[in-house]
């Protein structure tokens, strides 16, 4: 009698550029990225022995941002990525705006989530990402920035003096922080509760959101994973929460905004940890990951690897989306409403969820009003006065 056959793990290999670790204001680093392949080891040494014989480089390991100097280092890069056609994924994230989003994930969250759906069915958190991550652009505001930063690697509020207790401040940041200010003992508290669970270690650190991302997409595509990643101080520190998917060939998908998602994988043993130097699948990773990161602001020689590197990129990115703060249109402009409504509630000492369903429904039916207005207000020049 024959014996069923068992799956063989599919082996997954992984790397980031642009770590800077809980500092994501690194002016010289405003990029992170994350690659992850389907490669077999042999399948990748043999991809990088090829790729060097046709474009011999001085370098003992294949570097993204040294590649990109020079045509041959390109040409060797396209090559990599023509041969890899479909079987890599990668992510994004700009920096300054995925701490805009951890903003209202750790200040705003924690007083709405008992009815945190209704806010993110109006997308209310890529509205606060986005007016905070374009107020951080202004010189005089990027202390609230630092401050928040200060405040996610301690979770202690004192360290942010000036976004939790200020008075009288720059009125273009006034309603998030007359928000946080009514609102600090539940903030303070939930910042207590994870400081208990995590010590404010790497909570900032994007490996974590990425990770999860990419194997639960692997995990779609293949029964059973082993994964290598990259040696990280980050990673090493949650590697142990990704075991509860050992041995774990149950798939579970939750619908979340319209779409259904998985949110298991099955590996055959824990993440186990290489250098990119000494394992040529993490280093395909890591070329991955470093071409990735280069493309926004990259100029012409960078559109070629775009169009490649598009039909790869994972949905979980976190970019900029200048339209959802477009007061022009209706979503944004409730949104507004709905801020300015919260920060009144909190001056108030309010429920903050007491009603809010009409909030937005009061702004859906004012939005006609309100554009009236706007273009009422509208010079022959097209600008307000």
């Amino acid at each position: 009698m024959n014996k069923p056959l068992v799956a063989l793990p599919r082996l997954i290999s992984c790397d980031e550029a642009g770590f800077t670790g809980n500092n994501l204001l690194d002016p010289d680093q405003p990029m992170f990225s994350y690659a992850s392949h389907d490669l077999t080891l042999a399948e990748a040494d043999s991809l990088i022995r090829r790729v060097r014989a046709k474009h011999p480089v001085q370098m003992p390991e294949l570097k993204a941002a040294k590649l990109l100097k020079s045509t041959r280092g390109r040409a060797l890069i396209e090559n990599v990525l023509r041969e890899i056609e479909g079987r890599y994924i990668v992510t994004l994230y700009d920096k300054r705006y995925s701490l805009a989003a951890k903003l209202f994930e750790y200040l705003f969250e924690p007083v709405l989530q008992t009815n945190n759906a209704l806010f993110y069915r109006h997308n209310f958190h890529q509205f606060v990402a986005m007016f905070f991550f374009m107020l951080m652009h202004d010189k005089s505001l990027e202390v609230f920035a630092h401050e928040f930063e200060a405040f996610m690697r301690s979770l202690d509020p004192t360290d942010a003096p000036t976004l939790f207790g200020s008075h009288g401040a720059n009125p273009m940041i006034e309603q998030i922080l007359r928000f946080v200010r009514g609102y600090n003992v539940v903030i303070a508290r939930e910042a207590r509760d994870l400081q208990g669970l995590t010590g404010g270690k790497w909570i900032l650190d994007l490996t974590g959101s990425a990770v999860p991302s990419h194997l639960a997409a692997w995990g779609d595509r293949h029964p059973l994973l082993e994964v290598v990643c990259d040696d990280s101080k980050p990673l090493r520190a949650l590697a142990g929460a990704f075991d509860v998917m050992i041995n774990r060939p149950d798939t579970v998908r939750v619908d979340m905004f319209g779409k259904s998602r998985t949110l298991t994988w099955n590996m055959s043993k824990p993440i186990a940890f290489a250098s990119s130097a000494g394992h040529a699948g993490v280093q395909i990773a890591d070329l991955l990951a470093g071409v990735t990161a280069a493309l926004p602001g990259g100029g012409p020689e960078m559109a070629a690897f775009g169009e490649m590197v598009e039909r790869h990129i994972h949905e979980d990115c976190v970019l900029p989306d200048y339209s959802a703060i477009d007061l022009d249109q209706a979503e944004a402009a409730i949104n507004w409403l709905v801020l300015e409504d919260l920060a009144d509630r909190a001056d108030r000492g309010l429920d903050a969820l007491d009603g809010m369903e009409l909030v937005f429904a009061y702004g859906k039916t004012t939005f006609p009003a309100y554009t009236s207005s706007r273009t009422g207000r509208m010079t022959g020049s097209g600008r307000e006065r």
